[in-house]
Parts: C-alpha cells; sequence; structure tokens
C-alpha cells in the first residue's frame, strides 16, 4: 500500500488574516460611512454556524480580500475550538483581526479541509503557540500555512466532508432534542406538584 502523501496547507490555500483596522475616527457626517457586516469570534457557533453578526463603518472601502466568501473557512486566531465553513454567500460582511480565513483551491473540498483544522490542526498547532504558555493561545498563519494535509483523493474528501457536516446537522439535533425533553419533564413535574397542592 503506498504511503500517503502529504501537501502544505499554504499549498493549497490562501491564508488570510482578519481586518487590521476596523476603528476608524468618523466623519462629520455619517452619510459619508461605508457600514458593513462584521463577524467577530464570539459570533461562530458550535454547529457551523454564523449567531449573529454586528455592524462596522468606514470613512473608506475595504479591500475585496477581506470580504467573506462562500466556502470560506474561518478560524479563530485565539484559543481556537471550531472551525466554521461559510456555506452560502454572505453580501457585504467582513472579518475581525481575531479571525484568519482559510480558501483552499478548486482541488480540494473545503468541508474536508474544515473537519481536519477541526479535529486535527487544533492539537498540531498547540505545538506552534505564537508567544509564552499562557491561558491565551495565539495561532499564526505561518502555523496554518505548515498544517500537513493528507492529499487523499478528491471523491473521499467530498465523503469526509459531508460527514462532519452530518455530524454537525446530529449534534445540534441531539442538543434540541435533549433541550426539549428537559422542558417536557420539567412542565410534567410542575403540573404534577401543582396538583398535589391543590388536593391539600
Amino acid at each position: 500500500m503506498a504511503a500517503l502523501k502529504n501537501v502544505k496547507l499554504g499549498d493549497i490555500a490562501s491564508i488570510v488574516n482578519g481586518l487590521p483596522d476596523v476603528k476608524q475616527h468618523e466623519l462629520m457626517y455619517n452619510t459619508s460611512l461605508i457600514t458593513y457586516n462584521f463577524i467577530q469570534p464570539n459570533h461562530l457557533g458550535i454547529f457551523n454556524n454564523i449567531n449573529i453578526t454586528s455592524k462596522i463603518k468606514r470613512q473608506t472601502p475595504i479591500d475585496g480580500n477581506y470580504f467573506v466568501r462562500e466556502n470560506d473557512i474561518l478560524f479563530k486566531r485565539l484559543n481556537p475550538d471550531v472551525a466554521t465553513l461559510v456555506r452560502e454567500d454572505v453580501p457585504n460582511t467582513t472579518f475581525s483581526s481575531n479571525l484568519i480565513v482559510i480558501r483552499v483551491t478548486k482541488e480540494y473540498f473545503p468541508a474536508y479541509i474544515a473537519c481536519l483544522l477541526e479535529n486535527q490542526g487544533i492539537a498540531l498547532l498547540n505545538g506552534n503557540i505564537v508567544g509564552s504558555v499562557a491561558a491565551i493561545n495565539s495561532i499564526s498563519v505561518k502555523a496554518l500555512a505548515a498544517l500537513d494535509i493528507p492529499a487523499i483523493a478528491y471523491e473521499k474528501q467530498v465523503a469526509v466532508g459531508q460527514m462532519w457536516l452530518l455530524h454537525k446537522k446530529r449534534k445540534r439535533l441531539l442538543i434540541d432534542l435533549i433541550a426539549a425533553d428537559q422542558g417536557l419533564m420539567a412542565a410534567v413535574l410542575k403540573s404534577v406538584t401543582a396538583n398535589s397542592r391543590e388536593e391539600k
């Protein structure tokens, strides 16, 4: 059996730091400002979702490289715990300097790369922490670019990536089911205790 070939993430993807400067002095007239949707690390959910976005205002237009696109992978620069794959276009949306965006080439399936980053990449990156050992771990673009990615056939990438996306959906359904079940039990117990008081 032939040994599995690895490629460096930096060779198959462009890796972009977030918007370097979001704080600008406001102009005299707000009509002169340009408003953008803005994604920060705390906006990312654990189910491959973006919970909310905030707004930022800029005096100058943002370079196109800083707009979030379909199939972008969002990765937290500080204490990374999840990889978030953007599944659809999010117009006029940019991202924080505390996020890194990975854009893979067409030869690689984005969900496959996101799966590897979330399940293996974070552990590997812990050995490439920038700065002193502290409560906050900062991941660099250089460390991400140096990650080894197994270069499997595209069809296998699709299978792994789709399995990861289904895992996220199942996880969300299970958590919603548990929450609904707990709510039902609480309602039943409340009803029982209320009836018990009435009988007294």
